[in-house]
């Protein structure tokens, strides 16, 4: 009995002295974060699925895909603003980042608002491709444009500066709000259009809630001698490479509803959502690597091995899930979706591996972007001009689209290590 105390001992006193690490407490915070965001939107899905048909859940599924994409703004701007506060921060310039707020929110709100009006113009095209007669749904989705663009702005903010905890409650409260109004609107009898609109009252939320956060900021006084040009010739290369690498793990969602029937598309849709956990579980890793590489890369210091970090806690938490898929596809599919969705059970330990390297990807795009490596995304158009080839001129059938994924998700992350590697 005494051995088996001291045992434990040894091991809470190594779990306390992992928790101490700067690293690891910070990832270890973003990860309880993205665990409750992820429940939140898997939850969302999974009521969705329930109160849906396949049909109309395929239809929900293949528009909140497309937003995804568009998104990728969303994510350009997180990026850049984490990077420029990072650096800011480390050398005390508050009231930078204080002007890279109120400027930031006029110019990119307004964009939002002109990208929204586009949208609306050009959105029965959208509806044609996807198979969708209500275009109103399109414009109620891309109603939440405008604050998709000035939300990341404080959340990149609160990444910049590592106040992960504040970070943590603002993220995974956007998924919270999503659930919330999405279910209850739904539940009320407005199907898509409802869990659309929930997704627009979620935004509002989560805005609101990251002002708070950063109400410290604005006792500074405002600077406005930001180096535009240098932000500006950067967020425009990250742009290109957060575009790439979003779109290469939405656009098999998108592609399937254009080929597929409703039904394929419906038995699609729920493989990739329990896929994609695999892909967003271990995103906190993303998060914490990218200010933590750029502060060291300002100050002078090795960086490397932090990406190795990540690369190491990505692989154990996605390989954990694949490992799942594997075990008990039946009993997984059964207990979320239902009877209904049995028949696609053995393609989801396949789907989640292309997610595993998918997620690996990502940890390095994160890392080339904290360091100013920009030119990463000639590899990434690269790897998606080649994924969106495959699966437009292959077999359109489900087996040989996972396929395919799961091939161009190996060969993105092997040539994305070979860009790092060369470039230590």
């Amino acid at each position: 009995m005494a051995e088996y105390r001291k045992g434990i001992e040894v091991m809470s006193n190594k779990g306390l002295n992992i928790l101490r690490h700067e690293f690891y407490r910070d990832a270890f915070i973003m990860m309880i974060a993205v665990t409750l965001s992820n429940f939140f939107n898997y939850l969302y899905q999974l009521l969705m699925g329930r109160l849906l048909s396949p049909q109309e859940y395929g239809e929900l599924f293949s528009l909140l895909s497309l937003f995804y994409i568009f998104s990728v703004f969303s994510t350009t701007i997180n990026t850049s603003i984490t990077k420029f506060t990072a650096v800011y921060g480390t050398r005390g310039e508050y009231g930078k980042i204080k002007s890279i707020l109120i400027k930031g929110t006029k110019v990119l709100g307004l964009f939002g608002i002109m990208l929204f009006g586009l949208i609306a113009l050009i959105s029965p095209l959208f509806s044609k491709f996807l198979q969708i007669e209500d275009n109103s749904l399109l414009l109620v989705l891309f109603a939440s444009l405008p604050l998709s663009m000035v939300l990341p702005i404080y959340q990149g903010a609160l990444r910049g500066m590592q106040r992960f905890l504040a970070l943590g409650l603002s993220t995974s409260s956007w998924a919270f709000f999503k659930v919330l109004f999405g279910f209850s609107l739904v539940a009320l009898g407005y199907g898509v259009f409802g869990g659309l609109f929930g997704v627009f009252l979620a935004h509002i939320g989560a805005f609101l809630l990251t002002l708070v956060f950063l109400r410290d900021l604005f006792k500074y006084k405002e600077k406005g001698n930001l180096e535009i040009r240098e932000i500006l010739s950067y967020s425009s290369l990250a742009f290109l490479a957060v575009l790439a690498y979003t779109t290469m793990w939405n656009i098999d969602v998108i592609l399937v509803k254009h080929y597929l029937s409703p039904l394929e598309a419906g038995q699609y849709s729920a493989i990739s959502v329990l896929g994609k956990i695999v892909l967003f579980a271990p995103g906190a890793i993303g998060m914490v690597i990218f200010p933590k590489a750029a502060e060291k890369h300002e100050k002078g210091e090795g960086h490397f091995h932090v990406l190795l970090k990540g690369l190491g806690l990505t692989l154990l938490i996605s390989g954990g899930i694949v490992l799942v898929y594997a075990l008990f596809p039946e009993f997984i599919i059964k207990i979320i979706y239902g009877a209904k969705y049995l028949s696609v059970a053995p393609y989801l330990w396949r789907y989640g591996l292309a997610m595993m390297f998918f997620s690996l990807a990502s940890v390095m795009v994160n890392y080339s972007l904290s360091i100013g490596k920009t030119d990463i995304f000639l590899y990434l158009l690269g790897l998606l001009a080649t994924e969106i080839a495959l699966l437009s001129l292959g077999s359109k059938n489900i087996p040989t689209i996972i396929t395919m994924l799961t091939g161009v998700s190996i060969l993105g992350t092997i040539v994305l290590f070979i860009y790092i590697w060369r470039h230590r």
